[in-house]
């Protein structure tokens, strides 16, 4: 369907890819101007990896210093009941440091994960959505300019 010419699944190393490598992202941009290498389009990055949390917290660095997506879903994995919120904070600070806006969500039903939801400064924000869309959050909505 129409969806499925939109979604591009890349089965491989979520630590060391690089969307500027990938077929989509040759094929995305047809006028050789590399300023807008997604032709127009919103670009997401997706992870539900299974890794400590300093691993998730270097993967989103990577994606946010390069700038490989407009929309982030990650969801960081920890072990034992309570979530590590040290590199929980640790990744919210790095996603900022780059530009983006990020807000966290811990599942009821997901005792061990909080999922991040980020958003590039200048997108629909995740901050700007109504809380039912996405839950509420699991600190206090800051915004630092």
């Amino acid at each position: 369907g129409r969806w499925a010419a939109m979604v591009e699944f890349i089965k491989g190393d979520a630590f060391t890819f690089e969307p500027s490598l990938s077929a989509f992202h040759d094929n995305a941009n047809n006028d050789g101007n590399d300023n807008d290498a997604n032709d127009g389009r919103e670009s997401w990055m997706i992870s539900d990896v299974i890794a400590f949390p300093d691993r998730c917290t270097e993967l989103l660095e990577r994606w946010c210093a390069g700038r490989w997506a407009d929309y982030m879903i990650v969801t960081m994995k920890f072990q034992g009941d309570e979530p590590a919120l040290d590199e929980l904070d640790k990744a919210m600070d790095i996603v900022r440091e780059y530009g983006y806006d990020v807000r966290a969500k811990h599942f009821f039903n997901n005792k061990n994960e909080v999922t991040l939801m980020v958003s590039y400064r200048g997108a629909i924000s995740a901050l700007d959505l109504d809380v039912g869309s996405l839950g509420s959050a699991m600190y206090p909505v800051t915004l630092s300019n």
